[in-house]
């Protein structure tokens, strides 16, 4: 069973955002081993030393884990979820696995960009870590799904 790690700054407190999450933790076990883990918010008051502690956490944390890292990022690369699936595809077919990051309300250094296989982005837009987090679990869903050939993705 492939594995899947979301290394994820913050945790998701609003209400029907967990339930959605929840919801496509459940319906990913059939395909993955998939595990989410929160590190704290900085309590940095400053925005740029908040992102460099949460950066070097999330860093850490992606050296433990030792898979090919995802990270979302504002600057990160445009896919189709076709795209994503390819992408999904290719680590599973390596046996690898994965792991997808979600920076803080600041983003994050370029320190982690550099440490990831890819750097994506969810849409032009920008979203809370929290819709963001959804938002991703629901693609991966959708990313299983097309490699899988079912009907999930028209």
């Amino acid at each position: 069973m492939h594995k899947i790690t979301l290394l994820c700054v913050g945790k998701v407190n609003v209400d029907w955002i967990a339930e959605g999450c929840r919801d496509y933790l459940g319906r990913l076990k059939r395909q993955a081993l998939v595990e989410v883990h929160e590190l704290s918010a900085s309590k940095e008051k400053d925005p740029e030393r908040q992102k460099k502690d949460e950066s070097l956490r999330l860093i850490s944390a992606m050296a433990k884990h030792k898979g090919d890292a995802v990270v979302l990022d504002e600057k990160g690369e445009r896919m189709t979820s076709r795209e994503f699936a390819t992408l999904l595809s290719q680590c599973f077919d390596s046996g690898t696995p994965m792991e997808f990051v979600i920076g803080g309300a600041y983003g994050l250094t370029e320190d982690v960009r550099k440490a990831a296989r890819a750097v994506v982005r969810l849409s032009d837009m920008t979203f809370t870590h929290e819709m963001s987090r959804l938002i991703l679990l629901e693609q991966i869903y959708r990313a299983a799904e097309i490699i899988k050939g079912s009907g999930y993705h028209h």
